[in-house]
């Protein structure tokens, strides 16, 4: 049909000028000149497949590049045999449809065409969503880049799942879908489930499209990873398409984050405003007048905030503490500020009647103090956008919900050159009750911190549980005399093991010191920059990032206690290294530095920048140990 054709090419002709003009090519990609100059692997007959067309995006040679324009749309005169043969083309497709399917070659998770440029022309002209096609797969001969091991990780997924229309830009993700539909990518999956992700894929891409998801930088099935972390509970096959638009419109900014690099994720803040680091007010009246002019919130109107634990504080050291900052608030800033907390919430339900009773008496801020209930946190702030969340962790992207922790491994660097100074043997324990965010840096600064006192010092580490007949009896079959495990205990005379301290005949357990988690002034920091009105400050509306707070010593959130009689020499050696780390001389991460792999950084350099602190992935090179597997590490199948 002369027309349909001549519509098609006015298309071509405006896909065309516009590539120029965007300075990209205005043909078809031909895979031979693509792959020319890559080295390139093994092929794989794939057989007969549905494949999307919108990833059909060029041709195998240079044949019949230049006769369509790069959205695969004809540039040919009608007057042209080429013309004529797509017209007929058409013809068939809207009388009975076709019957033969195309030949492609698919690469890195597109296809080209080697037989049928004209039909895959004709349906995306005609927007049909699939066409059917005999499927050669081509691997790259190399897996080191960011794109091959996506498509490496696309390929595990593949064989369990056959959709192509799942595409992810973030390696992991292929796992983490995997993981929230309770498979893997070893086995295949029962075909109820590859069904049941196809049409929830649909359903959601349409909605995706519809909210206006095509703005941003992320593939659809992106976005629905990122909804799915927030709104897991629920079917979306049995969620209605303008529920599922409106879901998308509140957690935009998520979906905006998801779509920036690392670098870009995050506002890491690592030291107050000058004005919350200003000497607290000591009474009720000195608060009032410290504050006058500068906030609405008074003793008539006071800002509320809501801490939600996730087990009792009465059983809960960890909890115990953060309620004890939250007592600090009420006293310190005297009817400007009242607390309520609600604890033993591990409970996603429980969690949620928390919030829903803390926003109807008003709470204007909720704490949720432990990383394992960020998930809970993160759904109950874009549920209630009125009410600002922070929850206590370190480098998670999220700008619904605001992040915070400290540099422990400053003070385990101080308890790391501690214990260097009074072990006899250079043996030295640490056990690691989790593998968390910041483990590895606080293990390692406690390893620097013992070798620049003994050069000779080792770290013995040990994760998780307390072996059988406890953990001071394994340390001393190791030889350990000086070892630090828990960080936390209500005073060092309790008879458990925390913090730093010295063991002796594997049963009797002597205090040296610990690390201190200063809560309350944590959570005035947080607070002043909420009474000053700086809080809208720290984020830049014009570009959307998670705020994650993370002071350290300088703050005066974190820091160490000793245990009574400890020598007057020890504890003026450390705390000459505290100084240095307070006033910012001394970094346990700076110059020369080496893993157990081999050399990290050569003498000279600057410290490690905070985020690479954050996400460390090595040990000291005086570590002996493991970094630990987990049991949900993902499973992928071997190619």
């Amino acid at each position: 049909m002369e027309e349909a054709y001549r519509q098609a090419r006015k298309r071509g002709e405006q896909g065309r000028r516009r590539a120029i003009s965007q300075s990209e090519h205005p043909y078809l990609t031909d895979l031979d000149s693509l792959v020319a100059q890559l080295p390139c692997g093994q092929r794989e007959n794939i057989g007969l497949r549905d494949i999307p067309l919108e990833m059909v995006v060029g041709t195998v040679t240079k044949g019949r590049q230049s006769a369509f324009s790069c959205n695969f749309m004809p540039l040919l005169p009608w007057n042209t045999e080429f013309a004529r043969k797509w017209s007929n083309l058409y013809d068939i497709q809207i009388s009975e449809g076709y019957r033969d399917p195309i030949i492609v070659t698919e690469f890195m998770h597109r296809f080209y065409v080697q037989e049928g440029n004209k039909r895959v022309s004709v349906l995306k002209f005609l927007d049909a969503p699939t066409v059917s096609a005999k499927v050669t797969r081509l691997y790259p001969g190399k897996w080191d880049s960011v794109e091959s091991r996506l498509y490496g990780e696309f390929c595990a997924f593949w064989y369990v799942c056959p959709l192509y229309e799942i595409e992810f830009s973030r390696e992991g993700s292929y796992e983490m879908l995997a993981k929230m539909l309770g498979q893997d990518l070893v086995e295949k999956w029962p075909q109820k489930k590859v069904d049941y992700l196809r049409h929830t894929f649909l359903l959601f891409k349409r909605a995706y499209l519809r909210a206006g998801g095509d703005h941003l930088d992320i593939t659809p099935a992106d976005a629905m990873l990122v909804y799915l972390n927030v709104y897991n509970q629920d079917r979306l096959l049995d969620t209605p398409t303008d529920i599922v638009v409106n879901r998308l419109c509140k957690i935009w900014r998520e979906l905006v984050i998801a779509g920036k690099s690392d670098e870009d994720k995050v506002d890491l803040v690592e030291a107050p405003s000058v004005d919350e680091q200003e000497t607290p007010a000591k009474s009720t009246s000195g608060v009032l007048n410290f504050f006058m002019g500068k906030t609405v919130y008074s003793a008539a109107n006071p800002l509320r905030i809501a801490f939600i634990h996730e087990f009792p504080c009465a059983t809960s050291s960890w909890d115990s503490l953060h309620d004890q900052g939250r007592q600090y608030l009420d006293e310190h800033f005297g009817g400007i500020v009242r607390t309520e907390a609600f604890e033993d919430c591990h409970d996603p339900d429980v969690f949620y009647a928390a919030v829903e009773t803390a926003v109807k008496h008003g709470a204007n801020v909720i704490f949720s103090t432990s990383h394992r209930l960020m998930e809970y946190t993160l759904r109950a702030a874009v549920e209630y956008p009125q009410v600002r969340f922070l929850n206590c962790s370190i480098g998670l992207p999220h700008q619904s919900v605001r992040s915070y922790f400290g540099k422990m491994y400053e003070a385990k660097f101080l308890l790391g050159a501690l214990a260097a100074s009074m072990a006899d043997n250079h043996r030295i324990g640490y056990h690691a009750s989790v593998f968390a965010s910041g483990a590895l840096s606080e293990i390692n600064a406690f390893a620097i911190g013992a070798s620049l006192l003994d050069p000779r010092a080792q770290i013995i580490l040990t994760w998780g549980d307390v072996p059988a007949g406890g953990l001071a009896e394994a340390m001393c079959r190791e030889g350990v005399s000086i070892m630090t495990g828990a960080d936390m205990s209500k005073s060092l005379e309790d008879p458990t093991a925390y913090g730093l301290h010295r063991l002796v005949n594997g049963k009797e357990v002597t205090g040296i010191a610990m690390p201190v988690w200063n809560w309350g002034r944590y959570y005035e920091l947080i607070v002043r920059s909420l009474l000053h009105g700086t809080w809208d400050e720290t984020a830049d509306d014009q570009q959307v990032r998670a705020v994650n707070y993370w002071y350290g010593m300088s703050s005066g959130v974190i820091d160490i206690r000793y245990a009574p009689g400890l020598p007057y020499q020890t504890r003026k050696l450390v705390q000459l290294l505290r100084n240095g780390i307070v006033e910012g001389s001394i970094n346990p991460f700076g110059g020369e530095l080496h893993s157990q792999d081999g050399v990290v950084q050569i003498e000279g350099f600057p410290p490690l920048p905070s985020t690479q602190i954050i996400e460390m992935d090595w040990l000291a090179d005086n570590v002996v140990g493991t970094i630990p597997q987990l049991d949900d590490e993902p499973k992928v199948r071997a190619l």
